[in-house]
Parts: structure tokens; sequence; C-alpha cells
């Protein structure tokens, strides 16, 4: 049975360390909730596009390691 984008997308950030929680669709984007599993904060990312409309892994890779920068880039802020 094939994957969905969200099931893959669950496995890669569960790969870098990190918790899909919910994906909030609206009707220009998406906003997704994830857990980052080291420090247990949780934080929100918005998309620019619908997950749901992610064809290949390539894409969703990138989705996931755009997350992890993302919160990577938080996280030094918050400490400086």
């Amino acid at each position: 049975m094939p994957k969905t984008p969200s099931v893959i997308l669950r496995e890669e950030l569960s790969r870098m360390g990190y918790e899909l929680l919910d994906i909030y669709q609206y009707r220009d984007r998406d906003i997704i909730r994830i857990k980052h599993r080291m420090s247990g904060k949780i934080f929100l990312y918005e998309t620019k596009r619908h997950v749901r409309d992610l064809v290949s892994r390539d894409e969703i890779r990138e989705l996931a390691s755009s997350i992890a920068e993302y919160y990577e880039s938080r996280r030094v802020k918050s400490k400086a």
C-alpha cells in the first residue's frame, strides 16, 4: 500500500529527531505542529504548499530538512 505524504513526512522527521503532531490545513497553506524530542519543545511551521500536494519523496525530505533548519535557527536565537 502506498504511503501518503504525511506518513512519509512523519518518518523523515522521526529520523531527524522530531515528532510530527498535527497538520492543520488551510485554503492556501498548511501549519505543521512539531515536537523536538530532545528538548520536548513544540513549535509551529508554516508551509507555502499543502503537504498533500507533495508528490516525490525528495520534496518531502526537503520540507523535513527545512523544518529542522527552522527549529535550529529559532533555538539559536532564543539562547542569545
